[in-house]
């Protein structure tokens, strides 16, 4: 259990939930995203409000200082915060989904050691690195190990306390396969190189992370499959296969209802140059508004449903009568949800912004940045559109891919 200074102040910020409190700084979270688009990431002092109101702590189980949320409730807030801005939506998913992850196998003095930190943000670059890099190898060193690595997409690691990395991403220079154990850096044993120049989620500070000859200690260890389902923790989001896939749909989500909503604000005094008559008057605009928030809803229904009977399928602890990993008939419906909701939320965000027309180009308008992060959400592999094929093959007798197997295996 971390220190009981955390714990009181967690239960204190319980009593107003999470969504009222980040209704309570939406002018804040705002002004972040925009600055964030300037700096590429998003600046320390709104990190640190967001973690202010437990932002990055709502996976972990109380013991750690935690809210014990289940999918629906994260899937929830990350949309809340999307919809205000995706580059913030993108860094709460990620910081507050890896904290979550590395947790599942980490034994108790370790997770005290990075949780006692109340900012305690850990990121992870597990991409393929950017330009020139010193490899990616690591060797025995006693009780511990040297790690020589570099990897992309390292979402917030600006502001991270610990970066994250899974031993299947490094070779063990002694036997030529993957290590036999993840690995934890603090702060200041790993560097972020700047790399992160793109258009959609542009404020997330997506660099790559570096580590050269770093010395990680036995107690900085994690199991080679730190990732697999937990049997320490009771909440069944630990065994949930698709932790790291809902999050990234619950961006999509939430930066489609911040366009359907910016573009309502904007359809309801714009008149088009050379028309009389304002968009919201428009029968073609009302059309395609009801058309976007049919396919934004019934996405979003879709996701909601299926991870809430996969979590009820997985249930309680092993122990107690629940399950370890799910039957793949729960699944496969969550992965599916979690890539038609990216794609369709592509769709429609790019509908609406073509009927914002001249509008939604301007760099000032909200419906430009929407446009962009909604594209980005869905090229995420995790949620994208490859994943029709990858599912609907199995419809025909085809196994499942490998990538979705080790998912659903036990340690």
């Amino acid at each position: 259990m971390v220190n009981e200074e955390i714990i009181a102040r967690q239960k204190a910020l319980q009593k107003t939930p999470m969504l009222a409190r980040i209704a309570s700084i939406k002018d804040q979270l705002a002004a972040a995203g925009d600055e964030a688009q300037r700096l590429r990431h998003l600046p320390a002092w709104a990190s640190n409000l967001m973690a202010d109101i437990g932002i990055y702590r709502y996976v972990l189980p109380p013991e750690l200082g935690g809210e014990d949320l289940r999918a629906r409730e994260q899937i929830e807030i990350i949309e809340a915060c999307s919809a205000i801005d995706g580059s913030v939506g993108w860094c709460v998913q990620i910081s507050s989904e890896i904290n979550g992850l590395v947790i599942r196998q980490m034994r108790p003095d370790l997770a005290k050691t990075i949780f006692d930190d109340w900012y305690a943000l850990v990121c992870s670059g597990l991409g393929p690195p950017n330009g020139p890099n010193p490899g990616r190898t690591c060797k025995r060193d006693g009780d511990g190990w040297r790690v020589t690595y570099q990897g992309s997409f390292a979402s917030g690691s600006p502001n991270a306390t610990w970066n994250y990395l899974m031993a299947a991403m490094v070779t063990d220079e002694a036997t030529g396969k993957p290590a036999e154990a993840s690995f934890m850096f603090p702060k200041g044993e790993f560097e972020v190189v700047d790399t992160w120049d793109v258009s959609g989620m542009r404020g997330s500070g997506s660099h790559d992370v570096r580590m050269v000859n770093q010395y990680v200690p036995p107690e900085h260890l994690l199991p080679a499959r730190s990732l697999a389902p937990s049997e320490l923790y009771a909440n069944p989001t630990y065994r949930n296969p698709t932790h790291a896939i809902y999050n990234k749909a619950a961006v999509a989500l939430g930066v489609c209802r911040g366009a359907i909503d910016n573009f309502i604000a904007l359809a309801m005094g714009k008149v088009p140059w050379g028309l009389s008559t304002s968009l919201k008057d428009q029968a073609v605009v009302q059309y395609r508004v009801g058309e976007a928030q049919a396919k934004l809803m019934a996405v979003r229904a879709f996701v909601m449903d299926t991870q809430d009977k996969l979590e009820a399928h997985l249930g309680p602890l092993p122990r107690d009568g629940g399950r370890l990993v799910p039957e793949w008939e729960y699944f496969w419906p969550a992965l599916l949800a979690c890539a038609h909701a990216a794609q369709t939320c592509r769709e429609v965000v790019s509908m609406i912004n073509n009927t914002a027309a001249t509008t939604g180009c301007r760099m000032d308008s909200p419906l430009e940045r929407q446009l962009r992060d909604a594209q980005q959400a869905a090229n995420h592999a995790l949620i994208s559109y490859r994943h029709y094929e990858n599912i609907g093959k199995t419809f025909f007798g085809h196994e499942p891919a490998d990538s979705y197997k080790v998912l659903i295996q036990p340690v």
